[in-house]
Order: structure tokens, then C-alpha cells, then sequence
């Protein structure tokens, strides 16, 4: 499990520094007028998130194994209150301008939180 767990944490930051050079390296190279704060917060807010959800998905999976589905969907109901809330706290506007440097990392965490989530619930008990 430990193995399994340090596997995806490995794919998962490789896939999102990827991502957050490759967002980056567009934003400059079309002269986007971009907020990056925004853009890192985005991805570290992101990963920290994703990486803290799977571990408490991980050890819940053993105990509440028929519920991970409903507590996955209530983890990922609480990451987008706690940006916004982060964001409004912080005083950061998030405008049609910015949506996408928020939503490009979010995307990318949850295709590879469901992909995790989807191979702990078809484990074997």
C-alpha cells in the first residue's frame, strides 16, 4: 500500500510540475496578462490537497471501504470552499480572466485523484 501510495505521489508531482511549467511557459510566450500569484497558489494549494485528501483517503479506506466514493466527493466539495475561501481571505479576485489558472490544476489534481480513488475501491477487501 505504502509502495502504491509513494508510486502516485511520484506520478502525481511529476504530472503537475509538468503541467505548472508548461502553463507558465504559455502565459509568457503568448503575453498573457496573468496574475501569478494566482497561477501558484493554484498548483500549490492543488497538490498540497490532492496529496493530503489520498492520504486520508488511504487510511480511511480500510475501515470505511464502502464509503470512500461519498468521502471522496465531500473532500472535493471542501477543496473548491477552501480556495475560495483562501482567495477571498487573501484578498485575491478570481475573474473569467483567471478561471483557467485556477482550473487547469484543479482538472489535472482530479483526473488523478478519481484514477487513485477508483483503484483503492477496486481493490480487494
Amino acid at each position: 500500500m505504502i509502495k502504491n501510495l509513494l508510486r502516485f505521489l511520484v506520478l502525481f508531482l511529476i504530472i503537475l510540475s509538468g503541467t505548472y511549467f508548461i502553463h507558465n511557459w504559455v502565459i509568457n510566450y503568448f503575453s498573457f496578462h496573468s496574475n501569478s500569484t494566482i497561477v501558484n497558489l493554484s498548483y500549490i494549494f492543488n497538490a498540497l490537497y490532492t496529496v493530503l485528501l489520498i492520504i486520508v483517503i488511504l487510511i480511511l479506506s480500510k475501515r470505511f471501504k464502502d464509503q470512500i466514493g461519498f468521502i471522496f466527493l465531500a473532500g472535493s466539495f471542501i477543496k473548491l470552499g477552501v480556495f475560495v475561501a483562501i482567495t477571498k481571505l487573501s484578498s485575491i479576485d478570481i475573474d473569467r480572466s483567471v478561471f483557467l489558472d485556477f482550473f487547469m490544476p484543479y482538472v489535472i489534481s482530479l483526473i488523478l485523484e478519481v484514477y487513485y480513488v477508483s483503484k483503492i475501491l477496486n481493490s480487494p477487501k
